[in-house]
């Protein structure tokens, strides 16, 4: 038994052992070398040797530095009689330092001795065991444990439940809180194992163990259990969990610093901003960990700016909070979301001054913030600048490059990460997938991300192929418009998310399957999934590309069900379903319900825009196009290519040369654009159809030599200006096109058929027989024309001179009777147009069974007055018989006929059409 110590040495102690705290090494050396002439002069006083040592290595590791350490080791060697209390100490200060094999050695000595830790110590390293990840070792410490008594210490029992929980064994932790009495569950193994469901992300039992604990009423809950308990609703969403918590905290009365900072990172979490800010402001004293939280939560809920601000505020505040990495970590992720520059760059400067550029995740952001910023040279120059590297710092430079567009530095540094050595991981391996779908119609990029995908067959894990990677596989192949093998990995996707699905109806939609996006749709609701905005943007999308009006106005009356009601989306998603609206409309030809989609549409951005000028360009109102457009630059909406590209086919459809040449010329000029080989072929079109042979030619050189890598890109040059020579018949220009597609692909049987009929046109029977003959010998056949017509919710396709339909013989009774009603109001067929060497009566029959006009008669017998317009498809270029037919049609029968043909739409109405007769 240590002697009870006199109340004036012991007012002296104190003092003795203070100058070891504040001083340096030259303090311990010197307690140290008198120690062993004061050691008597304690002892008189009534100290043992063992009190002694246990005071004097307390102090001398207070400041946790390594000489001190080495000093109580020797203090501890030189004591006489070594005691389980002298052990013990230095164990525990080892353990503090971090000198785990220290700690471990002396444990293993003392047992040798023959004598065990104290409690406190033995928990000491159990939780030192757990920081190891050692879990054979930890099992050991928790055997001797209980064979020495120490089982029941609430110390150790909390220690164990903090080791299993970290080295992977939950369940084990589980059992040692379960092996507690009710009784013995004091706070500390409460707050231990709701650490242990933390640490595991399982919020949920979090909950459940705090209602369990308040239920037993044995303990109260801390200021720890608290903080857990409001961070745990946090995580999990539990929005009146945590508001249910946080009156109980208000009822007991708690106002600690930390329990406000956990209040405001919930309601933050929850997206309660204004909660979580009338929160913070009532924070009497506020550390550096209430700034971050409220700028966390700004950052979370896309308030960018307002972090900013409580940042510049925070610096200004009296006493001064200094900022740390948490700080600034938040700070940059809010201004990469804005894309501020200078912004960045004067949180750059903050960081700098204080020293923390140097660490890897506040360099990592750097280089996301610049990269977001379009300053992908700065980000780059900081990457070449890091000391060390992580797998996040290799991420954050290829999605620099992969934003802005950049595949081949992508996959450069792609390349030099795998030869680093740093393995890649689910997020660099989606990176890159998504890099090789940005340019959808290169080979090269297509076999790249085929052979990243064999990578990732070689390497897969147990586990298999992570989501988001099956994904970007997925949208990969979509893209490349490879729908089988998007399939089979459509199929190996277990656990799929909404954007598995909504990939997969994209790419039927893309491929003309329809019918297969559809049934995506509902096996999206048999499996229970929540429709999103995406998901009801491509089913729109689908209509359109379905030219299914119909089909597109159920599909309204869904978003209108699910977006238009009380819980209303994100403007942004409600922004996506009226673009997706306003597009479906106009390519359905409804262009009336499109403008009232656009006028509703509260806020308008460049999509909203250009889809209301795409859909006046297909119905031929090149005047309101251009109107639109003027709002739009009015209204400071910046325009993109497409936009320019809906106003170049608006000229084309009207014959609008002058505009068309200033936009083509403003794109540059103004926007700084660079026209792509879709602006290029529409301004051919318009001057050829519009007799300026030489420069559309020319332009057609011009675009060859910009764009001569690409052998698509120069097919499609010729073979628009040879439609524009086969309209215009311009014999000798349209043989030299179809001789340069022809020699860059021999198997394209349009140009045939067009080359066939300029010569025919042009009465070169013999010529117009050789292509024939050419095109028959290569086994190639014309696309056969057909036009079709939606009634009484089915889709009746009609092919020329139809004999299969089950009405036919109704269909053409009617026909003839438009037919004779036509010719007597002043129609004449234009038999010149049959490029057949016949009689002239075989032509007037050839042209009197178009699919066109089988289409419409049917649509005049099935589709009653009360019905609207007569909506016809086609997908060929309607013929000028037709088009004449259809005046007089629409006049003899007073009835609205719209056809689409595959250029663009043709309203009918009062014996004229829409397009003023130019297409």
């Amino acid at each position: 038994m240590e002697t009870a110590c006199p109340v004036a040495t012991f007012k002296l102690l104190p003092c003795l052992f203070l100058p070891s705290i504040k001083s340096g090494t030259t303090s311990s050396r010197f307690l140290h070398s008198n120690l062993r002439s004061k050691q008597l002069e304690f002892q008189n006083h009534g100290f043992s040797s063992q009190f002694i040592f246990r005071c004097s290595s307390s102090q001398l590791i207070s400041p946790c530095e390594h000489e001190k350490l080495k000093y109580a080791q020797q203090l501890l060697d030189n004591l006489p009689k070594r005691d389980v209390n002298s052990w013990s100490a230095l164990i525990v200060a080892y353990c503090r330092r971090g000198n785990f094999a220290q700690a471990f050695g002396l444990f293993q000595i003392m047992v040798g001795e023959g004598l065990l830790p104290s409690g406190f110590a033995l928990a000491s390293l159990i939780k030192v065991s757990s920081s190891l990840g050692e879990i054979g070792l930890c099992k050991q410490l928790h055997g001797r444990s209980v064979r020495t008594g120490f089982g029941l210490d609430s110390g150790v029992r909390a220690a164990l439940i903090i080791m299993y929980s970290r080295c992977g064994g939950l369940d084990d932790a589980q059992r040692v809180f379960e092996e507690t009495s009710v009784l013995a569950l004091d706070i500390l193994l409460w707050n231990s194992i709701m650490a242990a469901y933390i640490f595991h992300g399982c919020w949920v039992q979090v909950l459940r163990l705090f209602c369990k604990m308040v239920s037993f009423g044995v303990v109260a809950p801390t200021e720890l259990t608290y903080v857990s308990v409001v961070n745990a609703c946090g995580s999990a969403g539990e929005e009146k969990y945590g508001a249910m918590v946080h009156g109980r905290i208000v009822k007991d009365g708690l106002e600690a610093t930390n329990i406000w900072n956990s209040l405001v990172t919930f309601y933050g979490k929850c997206g309660h901003l204004q909660h979580a800010s009338q929160l913070f402001e009532r924070i009497p004293r506020k550390d550096v960990v209430s700034w971050n939280a409220m700028i966390a939560a700004n950052e979370q809920r896309v308030e960018g700016e307002n972090a900013v601000g409580l940042f510049r505020r925070m610096l200004k505040v009296e006493p001064c909070v200094q900022p740390n990495r948490v700080t600034f970590l938040s700070l940059l992720s809010a201004v990469s979301g804005l894309s501020y520059l200078n912004w960045g760059r004067e949180i750059h400067a903050h960081i700098i001054r204080l020293g923390l550029e140097i660490d890897t995740s506040i360099t990592n952001s750097f280089i996301t913030l610049y990269s977001r910023c379009r300053e992908v040279g700065t980000a780059r120059e900081i990457f070449e600048g890091m000391l060390s590297r992580d797998v996040i710092s290799w991420n954050s430079m290829l999605a620099g490059y992969e934003q802005n567009e950049q595949q081949g530095r992508c996959f450069d540094i792609f390349k030099r990460m795998m030869l680093s050595g740093i393995e890649p991981d689910s997020h660099t391996l989606t990176i890159i997938l998504n890099a090789t779908s940005h340019d959808s119609s290169g080979f090269v990029c297509c076999q790249r991300g085929k052979e990243i995908h064999g990578y990732i067959l070689r390497r897969i894990t147990p586990g298999g192929v992570s989501l988001s990677v099956s994904n970007a596989m997925l949208k990969m192949y979509v893209k490349f418009n490879l729908i089988a093998d998007a399939e089979k990995i459509f199929k190996g996707v277990k656990n799929r998310d909404s954007y598995s699905w909504n990939a997969m109806m994209d790419g039927y939609s893309r491929n003309g399957r329809f019918e297969d996006a559809v049934m995506i749709y509902l096996d999206i609701l048999k499996q229970g999934f929540p429709l999103d905005h995406l998901s009801l943007s491509i089913l729109l999308t689908s209509c359109g590309r379905l030219v299914s009006l119909q089909l597109g106005k159920q599909f309204h009356t869904v978003v209108a069900k699910l977006f238009f009601g009380q819980d209303c989306p994100h403007q942004e998603s409600l922004l996506s379903i009226n673009n997706a609206l306003i597009s479906m409309y106009s390519k359905c030809g409804s262009i009336k319900d499109a403008a009232q989609v656009f006028l509703k549409t509260e806020r308008k951005d460049v999509f909203s825009w250009t889809a209301m000028i795409t859909g006046c360009a297909h119905h031929g109102m090149a005047t309101e196009a251009f109107q639109l457009f003027k709002r739009m630059k009015t209204e400071g909406i910046k325009p993109n290519k497409v936009t320019f590209l809906a106003l170049l086919m608006a000229c084309a459809h009207g014959g609008r040369v002058q505009e068309g040449s200033y936009y083509f010329d403003s794109m540059f000029n103004d926007y700084g654009l660079s026209p792509s080989i879709e602006h290029y072929a529409c301004m051919i079109d318009l001057l050829g159809r519009s007799g300026q042979f030489d420069r559309a030619k020319s332009l057609v050189e011009s675009g060859i030599t910009l764009f001569k890598p690409y052998h698509d890109a120069i097919l499609n040059l010729w073979k628009v200006l040879l439609g524009a020579c086969h309209a215009s018949k311009q014999l000798d220009l349209g043989v030299e096109a179809a001789t340069r597609i022809l020699e860059l692909e021999p198997e394209d049987e349009a140009t045939y058929i067009l080359l066939a009929n300029l010569y025919a046109s042009s009465g070169l029977w013999e010529d117009a027989i050789k292509v024939r003959k050419a095109m028959r010998d290569r086994g190639l056949r014309k696309e056969v024309g057909c036009s079709w017509i939606d009634a009484e919710n089915r889709r009746h396709v009609f092919v020329a001179g139809d004999v299969i339909h089950p009405q036919r013989k109704e269909i053409y009774e009617k026909l003839a009777q438009l037919n004779f009603s036509c010719r007597r109001m002043g129609y004449t067929p234009m038999t010149e147009l049959v490029l057949h060497d016949v009689d002239e009566t075989e032509k007037q029959a050839i042209l009197g069974c178009h699919s066109e006009k089988l289409a419409v008669s049917f649509g005049l017998l099935n589709c009653g007055v009360g019905n609207g317009v007569i909506r016809v498809m086609k997908n060929l270029r309607v013929c000028e018989d037709c088009h004449s037919w259809m005046k007089f049609a629409s006049l003899l029968e007073q009835r609205e006929i719209l056809l689409r043909d595959s250029q663009r739409f043709h309203l009918f109405r009062d014996g004229s059409c829409s397009c003023g007769d130019y297409w």
